[in-house]
């Protein structure tokens, strides 16, 4: 298990959930930083983080409590977990607290028995024992959360003092990627193999899931019919953009026209689709512009005003699928598809294609996984992907 360095937990720049203002502009981490400044209205100490207790409870009915609330793509890849608790656990109960938002995500997972939302009334649920309670986020929200729950077990991240503090040595890898840079950056394990470390499981190799019932392929047939797509042979499916956090988490715009432009002349049997979230409206409409001059009937626009349930759906039509590292590559990953994502500031190494696609990062820079929500540099990350090398991916030459 990692042991934590020293952290200056009192520290009025310290989170606990990202990296603090001096970290991020100076490198600089709590053992050798001369910004500490105290917090006074923290009185009390921080206790020895616990050591990570194996769970023992194979052999009896096990309930399970899992919450993950942030990003609705970092509760899909969560999913991964489920296999291994249902493996180990045979007979047990799966509870999950998440936001509304990734439902659509979760509901119809076979694996899950119960989800409840933030603002559901959930004092049944804290009056609740379990005998797992996870929780994968060190955000503020998760962990007062966890702190609600009675359970036998604690894994991942609870409060302490108001800040975010592991709940045992399993956590403290993940806990550091978090709050240092550097730490982030060194990594090379994939998000699957840390959560199931975090929960002193074995990884296996499981993968996130969607499960779509057949009213969902039905609607997913019907969105196909009235774009046109029946009469094609094949679907590559572009994502645009990848939200407004991270600048060079989406490519450039002449990036995506190029790789549109060579797929759909290269190969005129395979519908070409063009789509975004809400969050890359402009994105989205400045790039349809310029491909709408090409008058290609083989290039669909599927706009940017989705709802989730249209989104899994238009995904799973893709026969392969081009995007970043947002909620469209853990969409396409949990259904199968095989996928090319592109990473820029984020980390490659945590993400998965399973055997089925590729991830795809410059290697003309030396900054990758910065997490920079802003870059000045001239050559990027992104700028420095090229739409003839990126189009080899796809098609008849995969």
């Amino acid at each position: 298990m990692t042991e934590l360095p020293v952290i200056h937990f009192d520290c009025l720049h310290f989170y606990g959930d990202r990296p603090c203002k001096p970290n991020k502009e100076l490198g600089v981490f709590c053992g050798n930083c001369s910004y500490y400044e105290k917090d006074e209205s923290i009185t009390e100490e921080f206790p020895p983080v616990p050591a990570a207790v194996p769970h023992d409870l194979t052999d009896r009915y096990t309930k399970i409590i899992i919450v993950k609330l942030d990003a609705a793509g970092d509760v899909l890849r969560t999913t991964s977990i489920l296999p291994s608790l249902k493996e180990k656990f045979t007979d047990s109960n799966i509870t999950w607290i998440t936001k509304e938002r990734s439902y659509e995500l979760l509901k119809d997972n076979d694996m899950i028995d119960e989800i409840y939302f933030t603002t559901d009334e959930l004092s049944h649920v804290f009056n609740n024992e379990f005998d797992i309670a996870i929780n994968l986020d060190s955000g503020t929200e998760s962990c007062q959360i966890m702190n609600l729950i009675t359970s036998k077990y604690y894994y991942g991240y609870t409060i302490v003092n108001g800040k975010p503090y592991p709940a045992n040595t399993a956590a403290n890898e993940w806990f550091m990627m978090g709050v240092n840079d550097a730490v982030k950056k060194a990594n090379k394990k994939s998000y699957h193999k840390i959560i199931h470390e975090i929960c002193c499981l074995e990884y296996e190799g499981s993968e996130p899931y969607i499960y779509l019932t057949p009213e969902n392929r039905r609607h997913a047939a019907e969105l196909g019919k009235q774009h046109g797509i029946v009469k094609f042979n094949s679907f590559i499916l572009i994502n645009l953009g990848g939200g407004s956090r991270w600048q060079y988490k989406k490519w450039t715009s002449a990036g995506y026209i190029n790789l549109a432009d060579i797929l759909s002349e290269k190969y005129p049997d395979t519908v070409i689709g063009i789509i975004a979230g809400d969050e890359d409206r402009e994105f989205y409409s400045d790039i349809s512009a310029e491909l709408k001059l090409l008058k290609r009937d083989n290039i669909v626009f599927w706009g940017t005003e989705n709802s989730m349930e249209d989104f899994i759906c238009i995904v799973s039509l893709a026969n392969e699928v081009f995007t970043s590292d947002s909620l469209c590559f853990h969409i396409a990953t949990a259904l199968g598809k095989y996928t090319v994502v592109i990473v820029g500031p984020t980390s490659n190494t945590e993400l998965d294609v399973f055997g089925n696609g590729k991830v795809v990062y410059s290697e003309k820079v030396d900054c990758l996984c910065c997490y920079l929500n802003t870059c000045p540099k001239t050559i990027n990350c992104m700028n420095t992907l090229e739409a003839d090398e990126i189009s080899g991916l796809f098609g008849a030459n995969r």
